[in-house]
């Protein structure tokens, strides 16, 4: 797996990339959990048809959890952790047969149409007022986010981004899903 198409969704969406072995703040570690958690929740949901249960109760919405840091981050565990969920990974698509790294270029061209092109954009790099978040192309935002923001990135090529409250890049109106059937046919 290639992870540049990450990389430049990380750019376009204000998150840094770290050139070393960073803890990072806790509203970095925050979103990482959140979103690995979410992910995970969403397979075992959704792709393996299993609900988990937590004290008796059912968890149908890998969006239900909060997340809050509690204490410091262990590089050690991060690292052993973060292997861990790549080891099982690798070992539910070889279990199942599934086209992992097919499916991951197809995922990450997807995630990068989340960010709305700007090619005749004349405007001011940095946050919309509300009133201009359709970016004159009829946009729509879901309610969570919070705000709008334009980025530009090598090659003076522009984008809008639209995040909610925890800075987690949402879909606008122009997204549409990946289409994964004809991995899976």
């Amino acid at each position: 797996m290639d992870a540049r198409k990450v990389a430049l969704f990380m750019e376009l969406a204000g998150q840094k990339e770290a050139t070393e072995f960073v803890s990072g703040d806790e509203a970095t570690r925050c979103l990482g959990a959140q979103l690995l958690l979410s992910e995970v929740l969403e397979y075992i949901i959704k792709g393996l048809g299993v609900s988990p249960e937590f004290n008796g109760q059912k968890i149908i919405d890998p969006e239900c959890f909060h997340y809050k840091a509690a204490e410091q981050p262990s590089r050690l565990e991060m690292l052993d952790g973060l292997c861990d969920v790549a080891y099982t990974m690798y070992w539910n698509a070889l279990a199942f047969g599934i086209p992992l790294e097919q499916g991951f270029e197809l995922v990450c061209d997807n995630n990068l149409e989340k960010f709305v092109a700007l090619p005749d954009w004349t405007g001011a790099i940095g946050d919309l007022e509300p009133e201009n978040w359709d970016c004159g192309m009829d946009i729509e935002w879901p309610e969570t986010v919070v705000a709008v923001t334009v980025v530009e990135v090598a090659g003076g090529v522009r984008f809008a981004v639209g995040k909610d409250v925890h800075g987690k890049v949402r879909k606008p109106s122009s997204f549409e899903p990946v289409t994964l059937e004809p991995l899976v046919l």
